[in-house]
């Protein structure tokens, strides 16, 4: 099983790209990644548009949103270990005007990476992040500590 992010919009500081793509290269030793960068559009709406037909029936899908659910970097990893032994996850990353209703209610799970706003592009980049150290949770290995 793989894991996809179709995330709306480009990162534009080169040093944000830079760190995600470390990370995109540390997680197939893991679990094989993929992700799916749409054009940004006028509306949420219009953004779901192309987002939703990426998104195969069988796909595990987990919004972030800031009204989502907040958990641990432990209950992440237990959910993609969970998931992952049955599903492909997709994670969808809004632009900067969040996600629409029809995007919200396609998700399986809606996750909160704080209380705190950030751009879509540090939500990517925390986003990796954060599934890199759930990978590494799974594992055992010490990264998460």
């Amino acid at each position: 099983m793989k894991i996809r992010i179709i995330a709306t919009g480009k990162i534009k500081e080169k040093f944000t790209q830079e760190w995600i793509n470390e990370l995109y290269k540390r997680i197939p030793k893991y679990c094989p990644i993929e992700i799916i960068e749409q054009k940004e559009q006028s509306t949420t709406e219009q953004e779901a548009k192309k987002i939703l037909p990426l998104i195969k029936p069988e796909d595990y899908v987990i919004a972030l949103d800031a009204k989502g659910k907040s958990i641990s970097s432990e209950e992440l990893a237990e959910l993609l270990k969970q998931k992952l032994m049955q599903k492909n996850i997709v994670f969808i990353i809004g632009s900067d005007k969040g996600l629409s209703k029809q995007a919200l209610q396609r998700a399986n799970y809606s996750l909160s990476l704080s209380k705190m706003t950030f751009t879509h592009q540090i939500a990517r980049l925390l986003l990796t992040e954060q599934i890199y150290r759930a990978m590494t949770i799974i594992k055992g290995e010490k990264y998460h500590k």
